[in-house]
């Protein structure tokens, strides 16, 4: 008989806590929002607690009023999460990007140097958007539904392919040889779609895991 497991993630949210007045507490830090010595202490508390992942939700909008809230979201969350990977050992690392209103080849190279530089700890919660606010920072309106999915679809299928642009065995170092890696084992994708599209390959090696793991952390819209 298979044991069951259960497996705990701990969200991130904008350094202060999801309580709106946190940040006024008695002895809290009021550079949560940008002090990465704090970031650090969350996650290397929530390593030795056996939480297995952290989380990170982002939206790429200014969502509230600053006079009287602080922000919902991270600076930076896959800033953030590299600087965690260089101070932890075990816990996953796990953000959101839009397949919206990022190419798959930005993606792809992101959440890989990401995983490579975590020694294969790294997810990618793949989200579609439907914010208009964050449609404006990028000069947009927010698809129909039907082209968004579309889009997704496509966005997480590139960045995949792109992903395993390099075979396992590709980086030779072979010093005596005088070869780096083998350019027949690391290869363009090639793939065009409806709304997306990447040549390749990536110039990064596959990590200890292979590639990021994708999530799907809630309903979409």
């Amino acid at each position: 008989m298979t044991s069951r497991q259960m497996v705990l993630g701990m969200q991130f949210s904008g350094g202060y806590g999801a309580a709106p007045g946190a940040w006024r507490l008695p002895g809290a830090n009021l550079n949560s929002y940008t002090d990465m010595d704090q970031f650090v202490r969350y996650a290397q508390a929530a390593e030795r607690g056996k939480i297995q992942l952290l989380f990170i939700a982002d939206t790429p909008v200014l969502d509230v009023d600053l006079d009287h809230h602080t922000p919902h979201h991270m600076i930076d969350p896959l800033l953030i999460l590299t600087v965690l990977a260089r101070e932890t050992e075990r816990i996953g690392l796990v953000t959101t990007a839009s397949t919206t209103f990022t190419e798959p080849y930005n993606l792809a190279r992101q959440f890989k140097a990401l995983d490579v530089i975590s020694h294969g700890r790294a997810g990618w919660n793949a989200v579609t958007t439907s914010d208009p606010a964050a449609a404006a920072n990028f000069g947009a309106t927010i698809p129909q539904r039907a082209e968004k999915y579309e889009r997704a679809h496509e966005v997480i299928q590139i960045v995949q392919a792109l992903w395993g642009s390099w075979e396992k065995d590709a980086w030779l170092l072979d010093v005596d040889g005088k070869r780096f890696a083998d350019m027949d084992k690391i290869q363009p994708v090639n793939l065009q779609g409806k709304h997306a599209a990447s040549r390749g390959p990536l110039p990064i090696p596959p990590s200890e895991q292979g590639q990021p793991v994708i999530f799907q952390a809630g309903g979409g819209s």
